[in-house]
């Protein structure tokens, strides 16, 4: 949402402790990395961090700024607005969790973090490769492939981690799933969701009723793994995946699923091989085809963020579909 017109002096040593939603936006939309440096600048100081202001990143809806240090080592400092705040208490808590557990593919380092006139600031170390969404479209179909079962194998290892109901990011799933069923419908028309989608969307979830997994196992779920969060490099022995970011939607549940639905959404993009690449390497063994795509689907369109129509256009064969049962074979192709 751009919202700049609602912003004349901007002044972000002097940032609004109770934005409204559109004001918020529009700060966060306000992309001139001057305006920031001083705030920056102060916030590095009292961290005792030698680091200078490069430039703003363009990608992501928090405000986030490049900066380096005096032996030109990337560092980044991101801004989380009083309206959603609950993205700097996640996004902490699980960086902090996946640096302890030593995961094999890399995580931000947290440097340093705070809270300034109720907006959060993460500052993290730089990760090597580049985002996998530059590039994702020049890969062979064997280098998806690889991508999707290295991102399968770090997925299985990230929901190995020990987690508690007392996190910050504990969901009770059954009683976030009922939520969506009674917010979701309304806030997918207010997207404006294409017609016959949209009037397909009660039919479906009634008819494929979904209920939380019967199992006290909690898991650290990303879920939001595209493309433009993870990052690759290449080498001797082909491209790797070497970078995993932006955490500010992590949650603890006992459904791990949610995980596996943007992976097939926007990794593998209605190819089949990178999908099963993904789920073999997670050891996820598919029993019931049917009830699988049921289940990926229904936590699709109940998902709490993310606008649907973006899936419409993005996954090949999705447009040319009349509603969602249609649209599983490339959604989720299994």
């Amino acid at each position: 949402m751009k919202t700049s017109y609602l912003i004349k002096d901007f002044d972000a040593m002097a940032l609004p402790q109770a934005p409204s939603y559109e004001y918020a936006c529009a700060i966060c939309d306000f992309t001139n990395e001057t305006h920031w440096q001083p705030l920056i600048e102060q916030i590095c100081e009292n961290n005792d961090l030698a680091l200078s202001v490069v430039e703003r990143v363009s990608s992501g809806e928090n405000p986030t700024f490049l900066l380096h240090s005096a032996s030109n080592q990337a560092f980044y400092i991101k801004f989380i607005a009083p309206n959603w705040l609950f993205q700097y208490h996640h996004e902490k808590e699980a960086l902090d969790l996946c640096d302890a557990a030593a995961l094999p593919i890399a995580t931000p380092k947290l440097i340093a973090h705070g809270e300034l006139n109720n907006w959060g600031y993460l500052i993290t170390k730089g990760l090597e490769g580049q985002l996998l969404s530059d590039i994702y479209n020049e890969l062979t179909d064997d280098e998806q492939q690889s991508i999707a079962a290295q991102l399968g194998r770090f997925c299985l290892q990230m929901h190995s981690i020990p987690m508690q109901k007392t996190s910050v990011l504990y969901k009770d799933w059954q009683k976030f799933i009922d939520e969506q069923y009674h917010n979701s419908y309304a806030r997918r028309k207010r997207q404006g969701l294409r017609a016959d989608f949209l009037a397909d969307f009660i039919p479906y979830i009634a008819h494929t009723p979904y209920t939380a997994p019967d199992t006290t196992n909690l898991y650290l779920v990303h879920s939001d793994l595209h493309p433009g969060n993870l990052l690759v490099k290449r080498g001797d022995d082909g491209i790797s995946l070497c970078g995993v970011i932006d955490f500010g939607d992590a949650l603890v549940c006992n459904e791990p699923l949610f995980e596996v639905t943007t992976v097939g959404l926007l990794v593998a993009k209605g190819k089949t091989k990178v999908f099963q690449q993904f789920l073999e390497s997670y050891l996820y063994q598919v029993d019931d085809k049917r009830t699988l795509l049921n289940s990926l689907m229904t936590l699709t369109l109940l998902r709490h963020t993310g606008n649907l129509n973006y899936l419409i256009e993005y996954v090949p064969g999705v447009k040319q579909c009349k509603n969602w049962q249609d649209a599983e074979q490339y959604l989720f192709p299994i």
